[in-house]
């Protein structure tokens, strides 16, 4: 069974950390990492296109550390973009950087109704500042700026988060879902050119009614079509009965599609851990990936390498 890391950005701003990362999945015969280099509209990587990220400093590139430390040791770099939310401060503070999208181009941002406020709809469900779906304007440059990371950089694959609507309220009419997959639908054109035998994958909603009633996310539909190569369900529940129906729904919804069960680790929750790796093995994916590495919890990695 493959076993991958979710590695969030925090995790990648220093060389020690990259090497620790490494380590650490090398040790325990993770070779799989999916590694957040586009989170809020930014860049941790080289790039003309978005704005270097606000945590990083000096020239270093983490993208770059990234892909030589893992041919050395065997580890498959996997470069993962948020998708459609770009931006989220817990200030409430708007980027640094003048070119960043949200100031460059706010009329690409999803406002429902018209609305002129950062927060469309308000409420305990907001995430932060997403562009909106349906504008071609900003799909292009979300387009241009995933080619260029995968032109650029030897990775083995492209995976995408929130390649979806924060939630069905801010939608025009639930046919939007049709500007999510044409985002999907493209970006496996431009993506395979740029680096034929890239491996395209998603993080989605395990459970596809809800995903394609509550956040317009019909990755069913991209199994079938062949857009994704491997997809992700997030079954990020406590109780093993629950992760194991999601995933099991989630296969039944793309049978012949590569899936990794996506798992959460709870701080503490060794024998809960294995219970639901085992859990996803049964549901019958090919592997498990765990939201999210974090060197503090290496008892954890142990268990799900081990599981």
């Amino acid at each position: 069974m493959d076993k991958a890391l979710w590695v969030v950005r925090d995790k990648i701003t220093t060389k020690g950390a990259i090497d620790d990362l490494m380590a650490d999945a090398t040790t325990r015969g993770i070779h799989d990492v999916v590694v957040q280099v586009r989170g809020r509209g930014d860049a941790y990587y080289a790039s003309t296109l978005e704005p270097r990220a606000e945590s990083l400093t000096g020239e270093f590139d983490p993208l770059a550390h990234l892909v030589r430390a893992g041919a050395a040791v065997g580890v498959r770099v996997h470069a993962w973009g948020n998708v459609f939310f770009v931006w989220s401060s817990p200030e409430g503070a708007l980027p640094w950087a003048p070119e960043h999208l949200v100031r460059r181009h706010p009329e690409w941002l999803l406002r429902p109704a018209g609305v002129k406020y950062l927060d469309p709809v308000g409420g305990s469900d907001w995430e932060g500042i997403y562009t909106d779906p349906k504008s071609t304007a900003a799909r292009e440059r979300t387009l241009a700026v995933f080619t260029d990371i995968v032109s650029r950089y030897p990775v083995e694959g492209f995976h995408y988060d929130y390649v979806r609507y924060p939630q069905v309220t801010y939608a025009g009419s639930p046919d939007d879902h049709a500007a999510v997959t044409a985002l999907v639908a493209e970006g496996a054109k431009r993506l395979r050119a740029a680096r034929p035998g890239l491996v395209i994958s998603a993080a989605v909603f395990p459970d596809p009614e809800i995903a394609r009633d509550r956040v317009l996310q019909r990755w069913p539909d991209w199994a079938r079509a062949g857009l994704v190569d491997l997809l992700c369900p997030m079954a990020y529940r406590r109780e093993t009965a629950e992760v194991a129906r999601l995933l099991k729904k989630a296969r039944a919804a793309a049978p012949r599609t590569r899936m990794w069960g996506g798992l959460m680790a709870y701080a503490g929750e060794r024998a809960l851990l294995r219970e639901q790796v085992r859990a996803a093995e049964d549901a019958g994916c090919e592997g498990a990936i765990l939201f999210a590495y974090d060197p503090t919890q290496r008892d954890l990695l142990d268990i799900f390498a081990a599981a």
